[in-house]
């Protein structure tokens, strides 16, 4: 069955549109890796593995911009024909060596120092050797496209098996190193290093794949396009797997402060009830408003200002209140609201109520947070009920759901 040729010309289209998309996507991520990068080595400096870190995105960023078809013949022209390709593989082998570096596992005797002095010798080997087989490579080739027919000068297929074989020596040396890594890694780091094993080891395989290829055409033992076409989807999807791996750590901490966030800013708004109810009695608690202020220090705040609030009332509050259930302390607080506000401070042991249920700021917010909706759930009184109410004793509020001679009471308070 053939194929029409206007219709081959768009699946081929098609077929290569996708990695060009890959590539543009993976600049923009790269650039802003860049400089997130440069700012923290702006603010806090570091040692050898962050400073090859940052070659290492720099160098992988360029490459995607040499990548450009308008910047390669750029390139060309200002210096000399096949510039841009040895640019482009040159920072490839850069960033590569820095990756060795950064994910270099230190054993006992040797450290990443030293490391990075060795992998200083390949690398200069395989960039004085890429410019040395392209000077053996005609001017028309140069700039033309890896293919059978290129392949047929030796120059040129020693620069690809340069290329090649120095960049899957570098990703195998990565996956080694994180392999090493991925034994001491749990939870979330280890699902990190496992998708940079998995993008590290693509692009090894594309890389191998794409000398089989080289070779097989070089010495006209195979000639199989499909090689050729595997090795860039192999290394689209290593380049993916590699963006996911190195970025999961980061998108995780920024999904949970963004979900933290939202949690803690429904939580303050929730303590609301409860917050002016006691704040109305005891207004000294309020501290002075900062202005705007992050949903954790707003929460913080809020909590700390019920506590207060809450210890100062506490004179206010019988011990019963330590085993009511939670719609009878809604009601006991409020009942010491009202008493405060007409009795002014009284005199007693000030205690901490309502200790937190667990530790951090969450846990210290729970029981405030159920305080609080039980608040805001009590039917509203008016001045002349409040004074009915007034006579009414905590005991008696208290005896209407658990007793402390109850065997429910006994419990609770034990």
């Amino acid at each position: 069955m053939s194929v029409h040729p206007v219709a081959a010309e768009v699946l081929a289209t098609r077929w290569l549109t996708a990695p060009a998309v890959i590539n543009v996507l993976a600049l923009v991520i790269f650039a802003a890796a860049l400089c997130w990068r440069i700012d923290q080595l702006r603010r806090h400096g570091g040692g050898l593995q962050a400073f090859a870190m940052t070659v290492a995105v720099t160098a992988l960023t360029l490459a995607f911009v040499v990548d450009n078809d308008s910047v390669a013949h750029t390139l060309d022209d200002w210096l000399f024909a096949g510039a841009s390709r040895v640019v482009l593989y040159g920072l490839l082998a850069l960033g590569v060596a820095a990756l060795i570096v950064v994910f270099f596992y230190p054993g006992r005797s040797v450290t990443r120092e030293r490391r990075a002095g060795v992998e200083a010798l390949p690398l200069v080997a395989a960039l004085i050797g890429l410019q040395v087989s392209l000077s053996f490579v005609p001017e028309e080739m140069r700039d033309a496209s890896l293919s059978h027919w290129t392949l047929t000068n030796w120059g040129y297929a020693l620069f690809y098996l340069i290329a090649c074989g120095y960049l899957a020596y570098g990703f195998f040396a990565c996956v080694r190193s994180v392999a090493k890594y991925l034994t001491h890694a749990d939870g979330y780091m280890r699902t990190a290093l496992i998708l940079l094993i998995a993008g590290l080891g693509l692009l090894a395989i594309g890389s191998v794949v794409q000398i089989v290829y080289v070779l097989g055409n070089a010495t006209g033992v195979i000639d199989a396009s499909w090689l050729l076409t595997t090795s860039r989807w192999l290394e689209v999807l290593g380049v993916v797997g590699f963006l996911f791996g190195i970025s999961f750590p980061m998108l995780r901490s920024k999904w949970q402060g963004l979900t933290a966030n939202r949690r803690r800013r429904r939580a303050a708004q929730e303590l609301l009830p409860l917050w002016e109810l006691v704040a109305d009695a005891v207004p000294e608690v309020v501290l002075p408003d900062p202005g705007r202020m992050s949903p954790t220090a707003l929460l913080h705040r809020r909590v700390v200002e019920i506590r207060d609030a809450l210890a100062q009332l506490s004179p206010f509050l019988s011990d019963a209140f330590d085993y009511a259930g939670i719609d009878v302390r809604a009601g006991m607080v409020r009942m010491a609201v009202e008493r405060r506000k007409a009795e002014g401070v009284r005199s007693g042991t000030v205690r901490a109520l309502l200790p937190a249920l667990d530790d951090g700021l969450e846990g210290d917010a729970a029981p405030l947070l159920e305080l609080s909706a039980a608040v805001a759930a009590l039917p509203d009184i008016d001045d002349d009920d409040a004074g009915e109410h007034g006579d009414v004793t905590v005991d008696s509020l208290v005896g209407e759901q658990d007793s402390p001679t109850d065997p429910q009471g006994r419990r609770a308070a034990r």
